[in-house]
């Protein structure tokens, strides 16, 4: 199969991030099955983090508080706004 670059969910904004560690992109190897979700490393399913000083649970920045990534349906980049993207899922989809 082949790896593909994906752009993480927390698009790159928290370092701390275990699946693309800070950079915004991670490699996927798209299996037999195809693109299938998976497990959140970052909070390992439970889809909140820990506050700070053991304050208030966050929603996890990774999985945006799903529990589980899909590679299928990455994230837009923070530039693409409205418009141009309505457009360019009229011409091409996705």
């Amino acid at each position: 199969m082949s790896v593909h670059s994906v752009r993480c969910p927390c698009l790159g904004r928290y370092s701390e991030c275990k699946l693309c560690k800070g950079s915004g992109f991670y490699d996927y190897e798209v299996g037999p099955r195809g693109w299938l979700p998976f497990i959140c490393p970052n909070c390992g399913g439970a889809k909140t983090l820990p506050g700070p000083e053991g304050g208030e649970p966050r929603n996890c920045p990774t999985c945006e508080g799903a529990g589980a990534v899909d590679p299928g349906y990455p994230p837009l980049p923070p530039t693409t706004g409205g418009l141009v993207r309505r457009i360019w899922k009229i011409f091409f989809g996705g």
